[in-house]
């Protein structure tokens, strides 16, 4: 393959910027914050329960470069560490919270037991973001179709930011999402696949964001120090201007910072 252009240097000088990070399984999320600010790198922070999210919040309060959002995430409800009183909080949160993130459906094997709650849980949040001006994160891990009934049955993407992170499903599952005017948040990860890289290249670049989906839980956090999350990030935005033929580090940069509110 031939090699695409890198990212511009004016747009490396913009900024970059991380629409799906775990910034609360850090030990101290401030610091992580402040080492990813010295980096010129901007989060959304997605939380797992509406009591990280709460934690989160506060401890980050002081973070200009990054966002907090109110999560419930399905893994937890497919395990039984969040039941039906952590989603009507969730619900209750997001209503009055611009940032909901990571939220959404898990059915792959093992999880799709917990379906019929997974599905009250996102339906919930997603009535109380049914007022529109919300930015949402969502996970939908072999659920994408339920996923986007869902979206379209409240009208989400109407008046909403819906991201789809690390998107798994099938190419007509994409391009019903790309249809309906979701974003597309890539990792590293996702781009190790054949599918992750074809999908690359088929979204619009005005549809398209960065992740990391990094740290993980616990000693996993000390494998991903904040100075790593940002060179994970800046090699995803050279292989995507690779693999597309184009620099794109512009309008994802523009995005990005519309999403985040950073000028």
């Amino acid at each position: 393959m031939t090699a695409g252009p890198a990212p511009s240097d004016t747009a490396r000088e913009t900024g970059i910027f991380d629409l799906h990070a775990h910034l609360a399984f850090y030990d101290d999320p401030a610091a992580a914050a402040r080492k990813l600010a010295a980096a010129d790198v901007g989060a959304l922070c997605a939380t797992v329960t509406p009591g990280e999210f709460e934690r989160a919040e506060r401890e980050l309060a002081g973070a200009d470069n990054v966002c907090v959002g109110v999560g419930l995430h399905p893994w937890w409800l497919a395990d039984g560490r969040c039941d039906e009183a952590d989603a009507r909080h969730a619900a209750e949160l997001a209503a009055s919270m611009r940032y909901v993130a990571e939220v959404g459906l898990d059915f792959s094997h093992g999880r799709d037991a917990s379906a019929a709650l997974q599905v009250s849980a996102l339906d919930a949040v997603l009535d109380a973001c049914a007022g529109g001006g919300h930015v949402l994160s969502l996970h939908a891990v072999a659920s994408a179709d339920a996923v986007l009934d869902l979206l379209e049955r409240h009208g989400t993407c109407e008046r909403n930011d819906v991201i789809v992170h690390w998107f798994s499903g099938s190419g007509e599952q994409l391009t019903r999402a790309r249809r309906m005017g979701c974003l597309f948040s890539v990792n590293a990860f996702g781009l190790r696949t054949r599918r992750g890289r074809s999908y690359a290249t088929q979204i619009p670049a005005a549809q398209l964001l960065l992740e990391t989906d990094l740290p993980g839980e616990g000693a996993h956090a000390l494998e991903w120090p904040p100075d790593r999350l940002a060179g994970r990030l800046r090699e995803t935005l050279g292989e995507l201007c690779e693999l597309r033929g184009e620099d794109v580090s512009g309008v994802i940069a523009a995005t990005s910072r519309r999403l985040l509110s950073l000028q």
